[in-house]
């Protein structure tokens, strides 16, 4: 629990500079944006914990639903990599 309290504080700031980065002219709507995202995710996994339980899952299917996501926000995060590269 420690290193995941630790990640929340350390991630957020590091995401909202790589935001503010590539925001250009329009910073305030890549901070809103950016939050509703945090939101939405807010909003959803529990929905999506309650599906895996409801299919008969144990409690130790929510790890593995949480490295799942995790695993899927891979992608996008290694393509704005790529991209911002060989701008």
């Amino acid at each position: 629990m420690l290193i995941l309290g630790v990640a929340g504080f350390v991630l957020n700031p590091a995401i909202y500079g790589r935001v503010f980065a590539i925001a250009g002219q329009a910073p305030t709507l890549a901070g809103a944006t950016t939050v509703s995202a945090f939101q939405l995710g807010i909003s959803l996994v529990p929905g999506f914990a309650a599906v895996v339980l409801d299919a008969g899952a144990g409690t130790e299917a929510i790890p593995w639903l949480g490295a799942g996501l995790a695993a899927l926000t891979t992608a996008p995060i290694l393509l704005d990599r790529m991209l911002s590269r060989r701008a």
